[in-house]
């Protein structure tokens, strides 16, 4: 593996870690408002757990699906990179 391979992968690797980073903090951010938004809600319409266990059980499909949508947008960005990678070292 010559010195560009690694570092190469360097980068790879800490794209990565960026990404899956940003999934946790987006699962967090999702749960927290949904959360916080059902406990608003049921201190304002006086029905304890309903909107909390509604929202909640809402947000964990929406969670999903924007960490899919993060990934996949950013392994697409990785790839386009890497194969400006590829065509500068071929030229």
């Amino acid at each position: 593996m010559t010195q560009t391979d690694k570092g190469q992968q360097n980068v790879i690797n800490t794209l990565l870690i960026v990404l899956i980073g940003q999934m946790g903090c987006l699962t967090l951010v999702v749960i927290l408002v949904t959360v916080l938004a059902g406990l608003w809600l049921d201190t304002t319409f006086h029905t304890k757990p309903v909107f909390t266990l509604v929202l909640l059980l809402a947000g964990i499909p929406l969670s999903v699906i924007l960490m899919v949508y993060v990934g996949h947008k950013t392994l697409a960005k990785l790839k386009k990179q890497e194969e400006s990678g590829q065509k500068k070292t071929s030229i």
